[in-house]
């Protein structure tokens, strides 16, 4: 008679709660991170494309003129 059923469903739905606000959090970190990786790598980015750009290397046959 002393237990409450109660106490159990409401510690488990705060589990619950606790569990995806945790995995929302690590979401929101790895973006975070992958979105500072590209910002950071960038520069780098533009200056491949343009030298691939200017050797004029494409895959695959060339197009018909």
């Amino acid at each position: 008679m002393g237990k409450r059923p109660a106490a159990r469903s409401c510690g488990a739905a705060r589990t619950g709660t606790t569990a995806q606000r945790v995995l929302l959090a690590q979401g929101v970190l790895l973006g975070a991170v992958t979105l500072a990786l590209f910002v950071r790598e960038l520069p780098g980015i533009a200056r491949e494309v343009r030298i691939w750009r200017m050797s004029n290397l494409r895959s695959g046959a060339k197009r018909p003129r």
